[in-house]
């Protein structure tokens, strides 16, 4: 059996992460096809651009405000519980959506998403790092991105298919499934890393001053990380709605898209990894930063379905390192039992500045066309990419 011990060591497979690798595989299947069809479904209910922006801005804000509480909380009474709910708040939330008949019913929608994500993703990311060593982390994080990208393969133009053939809801069924299954494999099989879990009272919550006052030398890495966060943002909640409004991409485009997106992250990121083990996290943040801004440009001057093919899987090997380098860069900067705070208050500053960035996204759009808020996006990419250069290594 020493094969598997090997292939264990190899993908860092040790305390949860094989559950949670096989819980996110299943749920990223759901919300793989999700991201194809969103943007129409909510364009469909008498949405325009702008409305589109304002609930991705809407979910941003709030999620982003909350996370900078829902850190600490995770810190005081542990990952597992965080969790459970905010996968129970996603599930209401797509039932409300499949039912759906208008865009203002959308909005609590986006309200149960943002508390959900707010509960989930600080604790989540911990509950990871502390499942491995400390030179593990850019494999394991890596492990957990790959769940995510591997479903891209199919995943997108399968929904892209489904929702040309047979209408939106049926894949928000479908996503509504995953969750379910993925939610009850986590119940079953995870158990809890947090070892020093303490009483939650109010004082637990801290002060918002040391949320503006970065710890720990990383001033600079808040610095570029929230103006990449910005610069991703503006784009993101609208861009395959711009694609369709601008070029006339039918859904099954923006599948292929979607799915080239993800077949290139699949493929790099467990090699990309082991390299952010090995070489360290800063030169691969930089990599990446320089890489998907190159991509970002390449956007600008686009106007074929080849062209954006081609910068898609560019800007998808970019992704590949920034994930497992991110993650490993602030786990490994911070002591353990404040993780999911910094976690939290890194991810709630990056979405508080952020959520006007798709409306502002929204407005360029509908003002001066599809290539005024790339433009915004590539210069807050190239402000990242310099402050990025002289952030120490961790």
């Amino acid at each position: 059996m020493g094969w598997i011990k090997r292939l264990r060591g190899a993908f860092a497979l040790e305390g949860n992460l094989p559950a949670l690798a096989l819980s996110e595989f299943i749920s990223s299947n759901g919300w793989n096809m999700f991201g194809v069809v969103w943007q129409p479904y909510v364009l469909s209910l008498d949405a325009d651009m702008t409305i589109l922006g304002s609930l991705d801005g809407l979910e941003t804000g709030l999620r982003s405000g909350l996370m900078l509480l829902t850190g600490r909380i995770s810190d005081s009474v542990g990952r597992r519980a965080l969790q459970v709910v905010g996968y129970l708040l996603s599930i209401i939330a797509i039932t409300l959506s499949i039912v759906a008949g208008h865009w203002t019913f959308l909005i609590p929608v986006a309200l149960l998403w943002a508390v959900g994500d707010a509960l989930w993703e600080p604790a989540h990311t911990s509950m990871v790092a502390e499942s491995v060593e400390e030179e593990k982390r850019g494999t394991a994080f890596s492990l957990i991105s790959l769940t995510w990208f591997i479903p891209g393969f199919y995943a997108p133009v399968l929904a892209g298919y489904l929702a040309e053939g047979f209408g939106f809801r049926p894949v928000l069924a479908l996503l509504l499934i995953t969750e379910v299954s993925s939610l009850t494999i986590f119940l079953v099989f995870t158990r809890e890393t947090l070892e020093r879990k303490r009483s939650f009272t109010l004082r637990s919550l801290g002060s918002v001053k040391r949320v503006l006052r970065p710890e720990f030398g990383l001033s600079g890495f808040y610095l570029a990380t929230i103006a990449n966060r910005f610069a991703m943002a503006i784009g993101e909640g609208i861009f395959f709605g711009m694609l369709m409004k601008t070029f006339d991409f039918t859904l099954f485009q923006l599948g292929i898209l979607s799915n080239v997106f993800s077949v290139v992250v699949s493929t790099s990121q467990m090699p990309v990894g082991k390299l952010v083990d090995r070489y360290g996290r800063k030169r691969f943040l930089v990599l990446s930063s320089g890489i998907r801004t190159l991509a970002i440009g390449g956007y600008l001057v686009s106007g074929s379905f080849p062209s954006f093919l081609l910068f898609h899987g560019i800007f998808g090997f970019g992704e590949s390192m920034w994930i497992p380098a991110y993650n490993a860069y602030l786990s490994n900067a911070v002591p353990d039992e404040e993780r999911a705070r910094f976690f939290g208050d890194l991810s709630g500053l990056m979405g508080l500045i952020s959520f006007p960035a798709p409306i502002l996204g929204a407005l360029l759009y509908e003002n001066w066309g599809f290539r005024a808020p790339i433009l915004v996006s590539l210069l807050l990419s190239l402000l990242s990419f310099v402050s990025l250069t002289k952030v120490e290594e961790r």
